[in-house]
């Protein structure tokens, strides 16, 4: 990339350039890169690779700012996106109509983008959803622990999030695959460069049927450091995170903390005190980080008002996507006395005010909403031992 193009014009007001500007830069990053996300909100994306290509100090401090320029000085960005048109892979921005909002939760190591290469809508199948991480040499146990949950969960419209690794991994998204489930692989290098090559077969499912994820642009291989950053996407990702084993330091525990972190619920699978794959998830419960998952229903409960599973009798579209989204947002009666006021539920929500006071007045009168005030919203369903509203 050049000085003098048009994604370096500072004063460029075309939202395509402005767009080809922000790729570029998340294509030349560090996943979570400090600094960086701040910079760009503060100026613009096209100001922000001027200054980069430049080599000028910002108002922001970017500690790997000369990195970045030099890698944005030899991106061949036409490349990239012709690319991503190639095999179909798209890459999502925040603002787009399919970008997760609580990606936003990590804060100034937000990502810049995410590149997506399957048939799921990373937005909507995020609003009701679980991650199931754990130990790559994992157990019988754990192997039948984490599918049984997934298909468990998956069965019941929760999208099952996880690593794509071998052991736990691999079994959370086959369980919600075997029942025609929806799942998220986040990967930590290019979603079109399979990791591990051994689940070449496992990742083309998902992507027929699911979604894989990742910060890191097409054609990036894996690199170690990566595996940790990524892991905090899919603890931003989910609604809650479930590790069913792992070692006493392991990757899993991190996703728990980057869990917890952003006031996720965590939960851990006992299993034997003399397992070393058990160690990790012992840790997590003995340290208060985590709560014990005696069955999936603990799960179920974790996700408490953002799990919402009408009875078949209120016929399959009775919660719709749209009040998914809406219901989300909302606290719960039980931790929440003046509720969400209906300006604030639209813009988490993403929705138009209109459009989201209809969903709360509907869903006021099916009993799964009760206003606060004069303009509170509170989450009421209570949670039954089957999981439905």
């Amino acid at each position: 990339m050049k000085a003098k193009s048009p994604e370096a014009d500072p004063d460029c007001d075309d939202n395509r350039i402005q767009r080809r500007a922000r790729i570029a830069l998340a294509a030349v990053c560090e996943p979570g890169e400090a600094g960086l996300a701040n910079l760009i909100d503060m100026t613009s994306p096209t100001a922000t690779v001027a200054s980069l290509l430049a080599g000028r100090r910002t108002l922001v401090r970017v500690p790997r700012a000369e990195a970045i320029g030099r890698r944005l000085a030899a991106l061949d960005l036409a490349a990239l996106i012709d690319r991503g048109e190639e095999i179909g892979a798209r890459v999502v921005l925040p603002g787009d109509p399919q970008w997760p909002g609580r990606l936003a939760d990590l804060g100034a190591h937000r990502p810049l983008a995410v590149w997506c290469w399957g048939e799921a809508n990373p937005r909507l199948h995020t609003v009701r959803s679980v991650a199931i991480v754990g130990a790559r040499a994992c157990t019988r146990y754990g192997e039948w622990v984490a599918r049984d949950w997934a298909a468990q969960l998956a069965s019941e419209q929760l999208s099952v999030i996880s690593g794509g690794a071998y052991g736990i991994d691999a079994a959370a998204h086959r369980g919600a695959l075997a029942v025609e489930g929806v799942t998220i692989c986040v990967v930590a290098g290019g979603v079109d460069m399979a990791y591990p090559r051994g689940h070449e077969g496992l990742f083309a499912e998902i992507v027929e049927r699911g979604v894989i994820l990742s910060e890191a642009p097409l054609g990036e291989t894996v690199r170690r450091r990566r595996f940790l950053t990524r892991n905090r996407l899919i603890a931003a990702l989910a609604n809650a995170t479930c590790v069913v084993e792992a070692a006493r330091r392991s990757g899993s525990a991190r996703t728990a903390s980057s869990a917890a972190e952003m006031n996720r619920p965590v939960l851990a699978v006992p299993g034997p005190v003399t397992s070393e794959t058990s160690q990790g998830t012992h840790r997590l419960i003995h340290d208060g980080i985590a709560t014990l998952a005696a069955d999936v229903n603990d799960v179920r409960t974790a996700i408490d008002g953002m799990f919402v599973s009408p009875d078949p009798a209120d016929g399959p579209d009775a919660v719709s996507a749209s009040m998914r989204e809406v219901l989300d947002v909302l606290p719960s009666s039980q931790t929440s006395s003046a509720g969400l006021r209906l300006e604030d539920v639209a813009v988490r929500s993403g929705a138009l005010a209109p459009i989201a006071l209809e969903q709360l007045e509907c869903a006021e009168r099916m009993g799964l909403v009760e206003r606060r005030g004069t303009d509170g919203w509170v989450f009421r369903a209570t949670l039954q031992r089957d999981g439905r509203v």
